[in-house]
């Protein structure tokens, strides 16, 4: 702990001292790469001491006052990179700097490994801090890129020399050498072709997460910052997939936990930063159900519970540009948002772009539409980049090409809450009723009893504001002192039946519906 506490002090005060330097016109005692290590250092090891609350000076008296290492100056960090990329030349490299060490044990070796490569250092500052930092920096960055890929060498391997004309043959290894080598050092070495890829991958990393903000702001979205938060999730209620009185049936929560939640949490890494989920992930899915089945509020629930961050594209974003630029649209639309990653993105009621091609009377436009959004829908999916989900309550209007098996993993009918959830909903009203623990357990055992009598008949079609209600209204009798009887949650029932919203063609489409899920 003392050592870090040094270590961030001494880097600071270099850090400013350097700073310093250049600000007075001192170029003989400023050093770049002085610089920019101390900045790596100060960043590196403040980080190192975050959650600390310092350092014991007596023993048995705990932290001094005065110990505990604050977190880095972004204000400092952010003159000293801009520092830094102000000093490139024109080549997109930067001047050499001290050497490391001065002289050298063994004869022969290349006084160029003295120095340090700029790849290096460019690789080690894109690793060290956020993405954001390097917004205003893209151009020396691109700059650097272009030495890059300009001053790559070759050496040939020789596998077979003609002794007549001295000419070799062999494999062609490519790869870049510190600029600070000999002539004779010249050619691709390990360790400044590992840095270079380094620096590449990492600067690769950095633009796609500007541009993931970017097309996030954009549309609207919301950043959950890679932090799983799971109370949304474990607050939301489920819902029955297909026949409830079947034994082997399945639920909404149950079959995204065992095809996204699952697979897309505990990820398989791969080399460089990438990861890819565990076999079985689903990455796709269209939302069917009647409206108020809080589709909108699984996608993000779900995008809660993974860290993820999440987005909603609804038909305004594809009328944006006007009705005569809806195709155009589209392609940009998508094209945006291919740039997306660790992202849940949610199609919310987008029929009218996926019309059944079969319609009669359906016109040429519409066709074409439907058309390209399938391309679209398609080449999102293959990206594999981020989860999306089709929400409709109109399920029979798509075109047949877009809900047959294999151009979305998943097919889930999103119905009202199961009998469980509805249960949850009275204990959750009856929590601050002044009424004993087992006449609360009494009543929900009489409330999930009169539920499964009069299931098939209004009570499974209760959306959710609906079920809210009527457990508001039952956990109201209770809180009055009267006993909770099947006759006063009949009476509840039957006022609220009137003006549900799952009646008449609603209800009968409902039922239609449920067995309609794919998995």
């Amino acid at each position: 702990l003392l050592s870090l506490t040094r270590c961030v002090e001494v880097s600071y005060n270099e850090l400013c001292r350097q700073l310093a330097f250049r600000s007075a016109g001192d170029m003989a005692s400023f050093d770049v790469k002085r610089l920019a290590y101390s900045l790596l250092t100060y960043i590196k090891a403040s980080n190192a001491m975050a959650g600390t609350a310092g350092r014991e000076i007596n023993r048995g008296e705990g932290p001094a006052s005065g110990t505990k290492v604050e977190p880095p100056n972004r204000r400092l960090v952010k003159a000293a990179l801009a520092a830094f990329f102000e000093e490139q030349n024109a080549d997109g490299t930067w001047d050499q700097g001290q050497p490391i060490y001065k002289s050298f044990r063994t004869i022969g070796r290349d006084i160029g490994n003295a120095y340090v490569f700029v790849a290096d250092t460019v690789g080690s500052l894109l690793d060290a801090l956020p993405a954001e930092d390097f917004r205003p920096h893209l151009s020396e960055l691109d700059r650097l890129l272009h030495w890059i890929e300009e001053h790559q060498s070759v050496e040939i391997i020789s596998e077979y020399c003609d002794p007549e004309t001295g000419q070799c043959y062999g494999k062609p290894l490519r790869g870049w050498a510190s600029p600070h080598m000999t002539v004779q050092s010249s050619i691709p070495m390990a360790w400044s072709t590992a840095q270079v890829l380094t620096a590449v991958m990492r600067m690769r990393k950095v633009v796609q997460r500007l541009l993931h903000i970017d097309v996030l702001e954009e549309f609207g979205g919301k950043t959950n910052g890679g932090i799983p938060k799971p109370a949304s999730w474990d607050r939301l209620l489920d819902t029955d997939l297909g026949d409830p009185s079947v034994a082997e049936h399945r639920t909404l929560k149950d079959v995204l936990d065992e095809r996204m939640l699952g697979p897309f949490s505990d990820t398989i890494p791969l080399a460089g930063s990438g990861c890819v989920p565990k076999l079985g992930a689903a990455y796709s899915a269209i939302l069917f159900g009647p409206p108020g089945t809080a589709k909108t509020t699984i996608c993000e629930a779900l995008a809660e519970r993974m860290g993820w961050d999440f987005v909603v594209i609804d038909t305004a974003t594809f009328l944006e540009d006007g009705l005569t630029n809806v195709a155009s649209r589209i392609r940009y639309v998508f094209d945006r948002l291919e740039s997306l990653t660790n992202c849940v993105i949610l199609f919310d009621e987008i029929e009218e772009f996926c019309l059944d091609r079969e319609t009669p009377g359906l016109g040429m436009e519409s066709r074409l539409l439907t058309t390209s959004m399938l391309t679209q829908l398609n080449d999102l999916r293959r990206a594999k980049k981020s989860i999306f989900f089709l929400a409709t309550n109109r399920l029979r209007a798509f075109d047949s090409a877009i809900i047959r098996p294999g151009r979305f993993d998943m097919q889930l009918f999103v119905g009202t809450p199961n009998l469980e959830s509805r249960v949850i909903q009275l204990r959750n009203q009856l929590t601050d009723v002044p009424i004993q623990q087992s006449v609360k357990e009494e009543t929900e055992e009489v409330f999930r009893s009169f539920l499964s009598s009069v299931w098939d008949e209004d009570a499974m079609f209760f959306n959710y504001l609906e079920g809210l209600q009527f457990a508001s209204a039952c956990a109201d009798v209770v809180a009055t002192g009267n006993p909770l009887t099947e006759e006063r949650m009949a009476a509840i029932v039957k006022a609220q039946a009137v003006v549900m919203t799952v009646r008449g063609q609603v209800r009968e489409e409902y039922t239609a519906s449920m067995g309609l899920y794919r998995l």
